[in-house]
């Protein structure tokens, strides 16, 4: 067929079909030849952009009036199409361009395939239904769910395919770091890499959570949000009071304030960074990030993955792997409800029994990294705020009564304490390193959980405080201030605290290894400390640990029985029964370890007090007084100052036998009367007599009362008062009685 046949045949095929075979012609010239040369070929770049759905040439819809195409002139003497123009190959019409514009393409790869698939992200509405579409396009492979992620899986050779992709910045990703929305702008490209490659693409980061690859620009101004639990609304507050960037789109910003319900808890606990212009960008780095899961934050996560055992990785290798569980650790959960996190929940349980396991197992030393992670995870577990004591302050015993209040967290708070102790324990912990972390602010943090409604709690905190003031020598004076600071305020301010058995218990300790002589720092803390500590009406909830500290001192320093005595009789408590009960029994074990000699100074007062309670009209009190005399130790000690000791008792011995009302309490003082009686009957018989002689001294003084007043009624008998007259009564002559008294 010649040219001029195949031309004209050209043409009324391009009328029947409305095509211009002419535009669409494939030739062999090269491209960005005139459109005019008959050998022109047309690339596809040219005929369709790459981001599809934004076409480089536009074409514009024919104006009916005119009959003339809108789009641009392709040639100056070309005529106008007679019907849409069309580009590309195959030729693609304006309707289809138009429904292109609304999608979101993007590629897919596979590795160690040699084909690219497209998948539309606008389609999905979140990584469950993208993840779906990805296994049906790649029947060979098959999904399996994981603790943290979905993985795909090749069943032929068992390999696991994780899901990344390349975002504007080209930096590469893991699917579902990120909110949907904010995946779906910034996605250029997807690819399924092997698992292995995605961890070892995973960059390395310093114990602040800052990659080491970036700049140090880019590392400023980091805001970590792992150690709070409501990230989700924190971040939208955040970002709504942020300037926004005038270069982008609304979407984009739109998205991070408005994530969708499907992302909500894969938004909690990103950590942002501000750049140098002002604007808040998500935190990226040149390589794929990896987060163990959704709900911990991207800045807790190192080289290694957190949830791997300590068996399963090198000797190189474990140390980053136990900062990477401690910084997975340093997240806490909202215990409000059962349901909330669980999963999280149970990774974070298991984390820490791995690291209780590592460091019980004291495999190596501890470097200074290690130490400042350990720090850092207690800190942000246990240092917390307490809710204010609602129970009202009542006084003796009765506290002890109350029901405790338990916390809900102590299933993870357990987990750290039991971790802290053994940490501390440990021989690998040089505690010459340790000190720069396990400081002044660390100590006084922790002894403000002493102030914990939870049993549990104040009894592990306790022993950690001892093993701290054994292990950093330098801080055992700093500690002993600290507690005397918060004795100091329970007495004479805030008359309420939850911890004070608990550090009186320690105290007990470490009073016993004080050297001998005492120093002036223990004596004041004997006498400014432990005396006033009788005072508070709540002395019943730690009495046990108070009598022992005291013991501590007299078995150091005899003769400081004395100032307790006193001390104990100037607090007497007069009015409440079962504080005086409580003071008897400590006066009992105080006078069991005290010998004669150094009782001499308090020995009046000490028994004038035992004998005001044998005569209490509180059974209990009087009774108490009775057992107290009925002591060996004490009767030996009456025996030998039996001189003193006898006159003092004895009239209230007797005043009971009289006139008590308790039954038992009589029997009691008579036991008491016949003990004496045979310890020395003749110091017995002349201090009955001594006190016969006084009653009837009483006796006459009573009737000498009563007759004056007799007197003085009869005189103003005789002379009545009128009005507001003063009257004086003064008597001529003395009655002869009146003259025999005086």
């Amino acid at each position: 067929m010649s040219t001029t046949e195949t031309g004209n045949s050209s043409s009324t095929e391009s009328e029947v079909s409305g095509l211009d075979y002419e535009e669409t012609q494939l030739t062999l010239a090269p491209p960005g030849g005139s459109k005019s040369e008959p050998e022109k070929q047309r690339g596809f770049s040219e005929s369709i952009d790459l981001s599809f759905g934004r076409p480089a040439l536009e074409a514009h819809p024919k104006d009916p009036a005119s009959g003339s195409s809108d789009g641009p002139v392709s040639g100056a003497g070309k005529s106008p199409a007679s019907k849409a123009q069309v580009v590309g190959w195959p030729p693609v019409r304006s309707f289809r361009r138009n429904a292109l514009r609304s999608c979101t393409y993007v590629k897919v790869a596979v590795d160690g395939t040699p084909y690219l698939r497209k998948v539309d992200l606008d389609a999905y509405a979140g990584y469950q239904q993208l993840l779906t579409a990805l296994e049906e396009m790649f029947s060979c492979f098959t999904a399996r769910n994981y603790t943290n992620e979905r993985r795909l899986v090749d069943p032929v050779n068992g390999a696991e395919y994780v899901p990344t992709y390349e975002d504007k910045d080209g930096d590469w990703m893991l699917v579902g770091d990120v909110p949907w929305k904010m995946f779906v702008a910034s996605c250029k490209r997807l690819r399924l890499m092997k698992s292995s490659e995605a961890v070892n693409l995973a960059a390395p980061r310093t114990a602040q959570g800052c990659t080491t690859g970036r700049p140090a620009k880019h590392r400023q101004h980091v805001l970590d949000l792992s150690g709070f639990p409501n990230l989700g609304t924190m971040w939208k507050q955040f970002l709504s009071k942020l300037p926004r960037k005038s270069s982008k789109p609304d979407a984009s910003s739109g998205s991070a304030s408005h994530p969708s319900n499907d992302c909500t808890d894969l938004f909690n606990g990103n950590p942002i960074q501000r750049t140098s212009s002002g604007n808040v960008v998500p935190s990226r780095s040149t390589t794929v990030k990896r987060t163990a899961s959704a709900i911990f934050p991207s800045s807790v996560v190192t080289s290694i993955e957190p949830l791997l055992l300590f068996k399963d990785v090198p000797n190189s290798q474990k140390q980053n792997l136990f900062i990477s569980k401690l910084n997975l650790c340093c997240v806490v959960f909202d215990f409000s409800g059962p349901n909330k996190n669980s999963t999280e929940k149970d990774m974070k349980r298991q984390a820490l029994l791995d690291l209780i396991d590592y460091v019980d197992a004291g495999a190596s030393r501890f470097t200074e990294p290690m130490i400042s992670a350990c720090c850092k995870m207690f800190a942000v577990n246990l240092f917390r705020a307490f809710p204010p004591n609602m129970r009202s302050c009542t006084g003796g015993g009765e506290n002890e009564e109350e029901e405790p209040i338990f916390d809900p967290a102590w299933c993870h708070l357990q987990l750290v304490y039991d971790l802290l102790l053994k940490f501390v324990e440990s021989s690998s912990l040089d505690a010459k390193i340790a000190k720069k972390y396990v400081d002044i602010s660390f100590i006084l943090r922790l002894l403000d959980l002493f102030d914990s409604e939870d049993p549990r709690e104040k009894d592990c905190l306790k022993t950690i405080l001892h093993r701290i003031y054994g292990k950093f020598m330098v801080h055992r004076p700093f500690i002993r201030k600290a507690v005397s600071n918060i004795f100091y305020r329970f007495v004479f301010e805030a008359d309420r605290h939850n911890g004070i058995a608990e550090l009186l218990e320690v105290f007990g300790s470490v009073i016993s290894g004080f050297a001998l002589p005492l120093k002036e720092e223990h004596k004041l803390f004997f006498q400014r400390v432990l005396i006033p500590l009788h005072k508070p009406k709540t002395l019943g909830v730690y009495l046990q640990q108070l009598t022992y500290c005291v013991t501590q001192f007299i078995e150091k320093e005899p003769k400081m029985a004395c100032s307790i005595i006193k001390g104990l009789v100037t607090h007497w408590p007069v009015t409440n029964s079962q504080k005086e009960v409580m003071f008897l029994s400590e006066l009992e074990e105080v006078l069991e370890a005290t010998d004669t000699a150094d009782l001499q100074n308090c020995m009046v007062p000490l028994f004038r007090r035992i004998g005001f309670c044998i005569n209490s009209s509180h059974f209990q009190v009087a009774e108490r007084a009775l057992f107290l005399l009925n002591n060996d130790h004490v009767i030996s000690l009456v025996s030998q100052n039996r001189q003193a000791i006898m006159p003092l008792v004895l009239p209230a011995l007797e005043m009971n036998t009289r006139s008590h009302w308790n039954q038992a309490v009589i029997n009691l003082s008579q036991n008491v009367k016949k003990m004496l009686a045979e310890m020395d009957e003749e110091i017995f018989l002349a201090c009955k007599k001594e006190l016969g002689e006084e009653e009837e001294k009483r006796r006459i003084a009573e009737e000498k009362r009563k007759m004056i007043w007799e007197r003085l009624e009869s005189r103003a008998a005789l002379q009545p008062v009128t009005g507001n007259t003063a009257v004086l009564v003064m008597p001529t002559v003395a009655p002869p009685i009146t003259a025999a008294l005086t």
